[in-house]
């Protein structure tokens, strides 16, 4: 005890310095580190090509001095809150200048897009193209970030450039709201420290660079929450106005975060009136209707779209199949994993919210034990009453296909009041004084947030280019009778590409299920083209030969994802099956067909 005291008193000492001098030189530094970090970014050299990692082409000293602004200004936040200065301003300012720059990283690498293949925004991109060519929307259920992007693209922002303004807005305001957040829980001026702490890593990871509707979306929940809770405090009208408002703009965005806005109103309502009347009767209350209020304007709004009859089908429809938990489990079963290596995947891709969901349940314990105590306090149970609905949320839909896989998309609900119920443990410890504790307390969230950002991007995203006019060269030329045979390519990279207006959209003849077979199909020295392919178009890129060799993989995945090498690209030129009909460098197009005089039409 005697050791721990001792520390404890050293650590009371610093925490007393850090006060009078050291917030001052910190940010002093930090800024200087930030202009050196600037200067790194205008200097960032193009990609050549195509590349497997956008983090491993940027030289060492830029990360160096990322993840060191990064670090260093959550730390001022720490002593912001622990101290009761100002000195959190700097700090979020230094934080989101850091986040600024490393969310336009692939517009100073010369990318054509953070985005290729599968991902969603290809397609998303491609009804804003649509918005700004017709001016209305295309059938879009939920348009409402769609139509800011297309606003900024009509301002003058390039088309591929808005989705990085928007990752970094919704970030931005996520981040500013939680500390909101946890300062109208805590009713203390300095808490707001402690909030903009625990919300400044990228705990949804790949999704804040994704400009994903469902994700960017779910990024106002915790500004409907501040408007939900300063209602019940006040009840003042104007309030219970702004809610409403932004209650329109979620219903506008995206139907999945309309319902967790409903649960999250309902949640806050019923806990408010069981408080009352368990514990508290001066307490404000919220009327269970608040949250009934917005079903028939999402029903309203919903029932005229196509999309709102499949999607139902989709949740409360026939099984169909294997749910994405079995899903997940198949593809990592494909490969086989040493103990080490399994889990250092686990930590890559999941660290930051294992971390904070493991603070957060710790803290559950402690409100628990509080409770047993008769030391009730409101906002310790909201904040663990909701990260309770979250995790149940997040199995059932983990067992059930209700949405799309992926873990950290499926938890949204969980990670925003994980860090809501961190930044109230944060404002505990603080209340206590114990300088070790909140050491131990900065050092989860400084791993969580280099966690975070260390997985946000992702291996193989590099849209070049090449593969972008090829894309759009043989879109625009094939027969539509005819399949298209480009490896990871889907039916979106073909509405990007066109825009989801375009009359050559359908029907797809790109999509995934046409991917490029193993070893482009040369099976045995007698095997022609037409003979895996029949009278079609293939397509090979950079992408196809390079991508395995991302370090990301293990020695057992690169093989496993190998696809075709030189000798399978030679044979192919010598197949008199097979007509090269476009070549750019980086993308080559074949017209396929037992016919070799056969060419793409014109």
């Amino acid at each position: 005890m005697s050791i721990v005291n001792n520390l404890e008193r050293r650590l009371d000492n610093w925490v007393g310095f850090t006060d009078s001098h050291l917030q001052t030189t910190l940010a002093v530094i930090l800024s200087g580190l930030l202009l050196a970090e600037c200067f790194l970014f205008l200097r960032i050299q193009l990609a050549t090509g195509y590349e497997t990692s956008i983090v491993e082409s940027l030289p060492s000293t830029y990360w160096l001095l990322f993840y060191t602004i990064l670090a260093g200004s959550i730390v001022l936040l720490f002593f912001a809150g622990a101290t009761g200065t100002t000195f959190w301003r700097h700090g979020l300012a230094l934080l989101l200048a850091n986040y600024l720059i490393y969310m336009f990283l692939p517009v100073a690498r010369g990318y054509k897009l953070y985005g290729r293949g599968e991902a969603d925004k290809l397609r998303h991109l491609g009804d804003v193209q649509a918005i700004v060519e017709t001016g209305g929307l295309p059938g879009i259920w939920y348009p409402g970030e769609h139509v800011l992007m297309a606003e900024l693209h009509m301002l003058g922002l390039p088309l591929t450039s808005t989705q990085y303004g928007i990752n970094f807005a919704f970030t931005l305001l996520h981040i500013v709201a939680i500390g909101a957040v946890v300062r109208l829980f805590s009713q203390r001026r300095e808490s707001i420290a402690a909030g903009l702490a625990v919300g400044a890593p990228l705990l949804y990871t790949t999704f804040h660079l994704s400009a994903h509707p469902a994700i960017l979306s779910f990024m106002l929940l915790p500004v409907v929450l501040l408007v939900l809770e300063r209602y019940r405090q006040t009840n003042e009208k104007t309030y219970l106005l702004l809610l409403v408002t932004l209650g329109l703009a979620v219903i506008y965005m995206h139907p999945m975060t309309t319902l967790f806005m409903i649960g999250m109103i309902t949640v806050t309502a019923a806990y408010s009136i069981l408080y009352r009347g368990i514990f508290d009767s001066s307490i404000k209350t919220l009327s269970l209707r608040l949250g009934a209020l917005f079903l028939p304007l999402q029903f309203i709004w919903l029932q005229g779209f196509r999309q709102t009859e499949v999607s139902m089908y989709n949740m409360f429809g026939p099984d169909k199949g294997s749910s994405p938990a079995a899903q997940e489990l198949a593809k990592a079963t494909s490969v086989s994993f040493t103990p080490v290596q399994l889990a250092w995947k686990f930590v890559d891709l999941y660290g930051s919210v294992f971390l904070y969901f493991l603070t957060a349940g710790l803290f559950l314990v402690i409100i628990l034990v509080a409770f047993l105590r008769r030391n009730n306090r409101y906002d310790w149970g909201l904040s663990a009453t909701h990260f309770m609905a979250g995790v149940t949320l997040a199995v059932l839909f983990l067992l059930r296909d209700l949405v799309v896989k992926g873990h950290i998309r499926l938890s949204r609900y969980a990670i925003l009041f994980a860090a809501v119920a961190i930044g109230m443990l944060i404002l505990h410890i603080f209340e206590r004084q114990r300088s070790y504790l909140i050491v131990l307390s900065a050092l989860v969230v400084l791993l969580a947030a280099g966690l975070g950002a260390q997985a946000a991007y992702e291996p193989n995203r590099h849209l070049t280019h090449a593969e972008y006019d090829g894309t759009q060269y043989v879109s625009t030329k094939y027969n539509l009778e005819e399949p298209v045979y480009s490896m990871d390519t889907s039916h979106k990279m073909k509405e990007f590409v066109l825009s989801s207006n375009h009359d050559r959209l359908w029907p797809r003849g790109i999509t995934t299920e046409n991917n490029v077979p193993d070893g482009l199909g040369y099976t045995g020295p007698d095997v022609r083209a037409a003979d895996t392919y029949g009278s079609a178009y293939l397509v090979t890129k950079t992408y196809d030969r390079k991508r395995h060799t991302a370090s990301h993989y293990t020695p057992e995945q690169q093989e496993f994802l190998f696809r075709y090498g030189e000798s399978h690209l030679n044979q192919l030129e010598r197949d008199s099956t097979a007509n090269k009909v476009y070549v750019n460098g980086g993308y080559t197009a074949w017209r396929v067909s037992p016919q070799v005089d056969e060419d793409i039409a014109e």
